[in-house]
């Protein structure tokens, strides 16, 4: 009989180590029954199935590891939580992909686990459009109770992160690096206030720093954590595919909100729903697909900002179509004289005011003076 606790020790010494990788040890694991099976496996067995001595070592000497017991007390100590995945609290949809991390480290609210989940993730070099696109909908789902997930990084996981806080839902950042890194520096406030509102997660320990390789394995866990994963801006090898890409493997829905077709930041998102990814016009598209007992309950109202607080563009827009009464987008960015990314983020805003609106052929017309 093995000993109680025993695989949250070992699963602690794993994270300490690094030694044996989630995608080598689980399906051992799976397979086994747990750890007491694999662990009463011969050694030469053990060895064949880790795929070396030293790996097999490592998994024997993991369970008489009572320095990683110490260290997790000292890390709890400075204010850190660190959940297992054979802790009764780890996240359950997290707990069904195929290589879960063995330790979460957390850091804020760990009620937010237990709320449902939406990752919303993009492009770090995100044009206005994007991030008021990802403030829009994050503030929407946070508002009705869902977590908004994603990766802490600039651009339109930032918008998101930030727009999510506030509300019941509020917001969890998986980072690639270790949760008392300050990266990026840029992100510093925000961080302050996650840890006041939000939650932040890594599988990487205290002191480790971001490196490239670390985001891919990063985003399984956004992936992982939530119900559906929507994309607002994407370039064609934009790492948010990669969390579009793992979602689908989960067995998640994808979402992706259109852009406009000459801005590389859309490439990513249209192919996407070229490939079959459900089209994202607001929150209610999310909250149907995922949650229509929320998405019925509380249907998302739009702000109505007064005139002064509207960008000179979208007011110039406003002017347009006084004039004309309704317009296609294209139309306004000729009469107007501006940029089709700048007409799309002018008409987000007179939309968000409640300003403005589209028809069903897809002209645009004010929807009060």
């Amino acid at each position: 009989m093995t000993r109680p606790g025993l695989s949250r020790r070992a699963a602690l010494s794993w994270a300490r180590r690094r030694q044996v990788t989630p995608q080598r040890l689980w399906p051992h694991l799976r397979e086994k029954g747990g750890l007491e099976g694999l662990l009463a496996l011969p050694a030469a067995e053990l060895t064949d199935r880790l795929g070396s001595e030293t790996a097999a070592q490592a998994l024997l000497a993991s369970v008489e590891d009572l320095a990683a017991e110490r260290w997790a007390a000292e890390l709890e100590r400075a204010g850190m939580r660190l959940l297992t995945a054979f802790d009764p609290e780890y996240p359950p949809l997290l707990s069904e992909i195929a290589d879960p991390p063995f330790v979460l480290f957390a850091r804020g609210s760990l009620e937010r686990l237990r709320l449902p989940a939406v990752a919303i993730v993009g492009s770090r070099e995100a044009t206005r459009y994007g991030r008021d696109v990802a403030t829009r909908l994050a503030r929407e789902l946070s508002s009705v109770g869902v977590a908004v997930v994603s990766g802490f990084a600039r651009g339109v996981d930032g918008a998101a992160h930030e727009a999510a806080l506030d509300g019941p839902g509020g917001t969890i950042a998986v980072l690639g690096c270790g949760i008392d890194v300050d990266y990026p520096r840029e992100h510093a406030r925000l961080k302050e206030a996650m840890l006041a509102r939000g939650l932040l997660l890594s599988e990487f320990p205290p002191g480790s720093e971001p490196h490239a390789g670390n985001f891919p394995v990063r985003n399984r866990i956004i992936a992982g954590l939530s119900s559906g994963v929507l994309v607002v801006e994407a370039s064609h090898r934009s790492g948010s595919l990669i969390t579009a890409r793992l979602a689908n493997d989960f067995g998640r829905d994808v979402f992706a909100v259109p852009g406009s077709v000459f801005s590389p930041t859309s490439m990513g998102t249209h192919e996407l729903l070229r490939d079959g990814a459900i089209l994202c016009r607001g929150a209610e598209d999310v909250l149907a697909e995922l949650f229509p007992a929320i998405g019925e309950v509380s249907r998302p109202a739009r702000s109505r900002a007064p005139q002064g607080d509207l960008s000179a563009e979208a007011l110039r827009l406003l002017e347009v179509l006084r004039r004309e009464e309704t317009a296609t987008a294209d139309e306004l960015s000729q009469e107007a004289d501006l940029s089709a990314g700048t007409v799309l983020a002018a008409l987000f805003e007179l939309e968000e005011a409640g300003l403005a609106g589209s028809d069903e052929t897809g002209r645009y017309l004010l929807l009060r003076p």
